[in-house]
């Protein structure tokens, strides 16, 4: 009873911090624009993100293979509220950079134990994790949508003060999780974890595919869809409306399908219309863009279903959670560089650009994952 009860909670800290995630995914880079933060500026604190993320990351991970999970949940409640407050008192380029970084240490914290976590107490380890991504994207999705309700309703200072409140409620939960049984830490065993020479040709070919994976995340994620909106003249509380139906469809797609079919197939074929669509945004109007973001979601959402079945079939049981971390050091060193580059890309060149090339990446990574997937 207590493992179940531990994985319930854990579920629920996923929720309350993907809630959080998705407001300020709209109100971060509207609050940027409204505090006079150039766009060239805010690619360039955004791409430290992925970096401060995935460095603590690796460390902590491979740390919590030793010493538990739960200290890092404890980490996540506490860095949830510092980089809001943080993002509350931010007026210059270096406070929101300050920001970035403590949300970094929150991600990191979370993102590096809570697929160990479930699969440390669950038997049905893809399943379990497919139901993990859905209900993150589901509430990712809640916050999004409510977004827009609350910037228009209680502006930015004091939305941001509402998610401080809500913060809090993560730490009765953390109090909840049951960690596995502790091993000795041996310095020797974490450097041999950590060691990429260690690891099987599949793994390492998935972690060059993951860096592509990661570019193309650069090229559409954080700001970049909040201001193609903003540009293309979809109101505020739109913007969250239409963002968070996209993620709501996903999330959705992710849990009802998490037990039909194979994953790969479910990765190829949704990747493949992700592409797509992807290809045919610059192009809608304001008509047809809230129902092609939708199509976005549905087909990302079938897509996500495939991708966390890699995590599964390349990793080692006894180093998981060290495992996944190395992997996605890829992905978020990729993330790094395109969002770094996306903001000079808007400015000069405008969205198409971004648009085309993040879809031939995520066809790329489709593909070549395919092949490579049993």
């Amino acid at each position: 009873m207590k493992t179940k009860t531990g994985i319930k909670n854990a579920f629920i800290i996923q929720a309350l911090n993907a809630f959080i995630s998705g407001v300020t995914y709209i109100l971060l880079p509207l609050l940027m624009l409204e505090r006079k933060i150039s766009i060239e500026s805010m690619g360039l604190i955004f791409a430290i993100l992925p970096l401060v993320s995935q460095t603590n990351r690796v460390v902590f991970a491979t740390v919590s293979d030793y010493i538990g999970r739960k200290k890092f949940y404890w980490l996540c409640g506490i860095m949830n509220l510092v980089h809001l407050i943080v993002y509350y008192f931010s007026k210059s380029p270096f406070g929101f950079l300050l920001g970035k970084i403590s949300e970094g240490v929150r991600n990191a914290s979370l993102w590096s134990v809570n697929r160990a976590y479930f699969l440390d107490h669950s038997q049905e380890g893809e399943k379990t994790l497919v139901k993990m991504r859905g209900i993150g994207s589901i509430f990712n999705a809640i916050g999004t949508l409510l977004a827009g309700f609350l910037l228009t309703k209680f502006f930015y200072d004091k939305t941001l003060y509402l998610l401080m409140v809500l913060s809090f409620l993560i730490f009765p939960n953390v109090k909840k999780l049951i960690d596995k049984e502790k091993r000795k830490i041996s310095i020797l065993a974490i450097l041999e974890a950590l060691s990429f020479s260690n690891k099987t040709k599949k793994f390492k070919t998935f972690f060059i595919l993951f860096f592509v994976s990661g570019l193309y995340f650069g090229l559409v994620g954080s700001y970049v869809f909040p201001l193609f909106l903003k540009g293309a003249g979809i109101m505020t509380q739109n913007i969250g409306l239409i963002l968070g139906a996209r993620i709501l469809f996903g999330g959705i797609c992710i849990y009802a399908l998490r037990s039909i079919g194979k994953g790969k197939y479910k990765m190829l074929i949704g990747g493949f219309f992700y592409s797509l669509f992807l290809i045919l945004l610059p192009f809608t109007n304001q008509i047809s863009l809230p129902i092609l973001m939708i199509l976005l979601g549905i087909v990302g959402g079938i897509s996500d279903v495939g991708r966390e079945t890699i995590f599964i079939e390349v990793i080692n049981h006894n180093s998981m959670a060290g495992d996944i971390s190395i992997l996605m050091i890829g992905t978020h060193v990729g993330m790094a560089i395109t969002q770094a580059i996306a903001g000079f890309v808007i400015t000069s060149f405008g969205f198409l650009p971004l648009f085309f090339s993040a879809s031939a990446l995520n066809l790329f990574f489709c593909l070549a994952a395919f092949k490579n997937m049993n």
